[in-house]
Formats: C-alpha cells, sequence, structure tokens
C-alpha cells in the first residue's frame, strides 16, 4: 500500500531509543539514538554524531512489553545530515532482521 510520500510501507511515530553498533566500514563503534519512525523496511533517527553513508550496523530497540520481543536488524545507512537547527537524523534501509 502506498502513502502519500510514495513509501511502500507507513511509517509508525515511535520515538524511542536505539542502540547502534557498526558492523562495516569499522566494526565496534557504538551509538545511542532516538528511533524517530519506523517501518517494515527502514527507520529514521536522531543522534548526536553524523554516520557515514552506506554503513552497515546492528540495531537494537527494546520493547516495551514483557510479551514482546525487541527489534534487532542489521541496517545500511542510506543518508545522514546535520540539519540547520543543528539536529542530526539518519535514514536506514532495514537489511535482514535478526
Amino acid at each position: 500500500m502506498f502513502t502519500d510520500d510514495k513509501r511502500n510501507f507507513r511509517r509508525m511515530q515511535i520515538n524511542t531509543p536505539a542502540k547502534l553498533t557498526t558492523i562495516e566500514p569499522i566494526a565496534g563503534l557504538n551509538y545511542n539514538a532516538e528511533c524517530v519512525d519506523l517501518s517494515a523496511t527502514g527507520l529514521s533517527l536522531h543522534l548526536d554524531e553524523l554516520l557515514e553513508p552506506n554503513s552497515i550496523l546492528l540495531v537494537h530497540i527494546d520493547s516495551t512489553h514483557p510479551s514482546i520481543a525487541p527489534l534487532d536488524a542489521t541496517a545500511k545507512v542510506i543518508r545522514a545530515s546535520k540539519e540547520d537547527d543543528g539536529t542530526i537524523t539518519a535514514g536506514l534501509e532495514i537489511i535482514q532482521f535478526n
């Protein structure tokens, strides 16, 4: 189903903490971020540091309910930018759910 912005999947606004760990090109760097929204194929983040486009990351988002598993995925940085207000944003494509 297409949304007004021509995306294949609707995005859910979740505004929740996310933990990121780099796999490529440098493994083992850790970042804390806020996951702003999430869809079946990607997510957008606010964070304190600019991520390199095409980097591969592990993404972990804790569940807010004990009967729901946390989200663990491998994702690729599609875009990353520093906005005019100083906010750093990134858009990630989910490669696989782990």
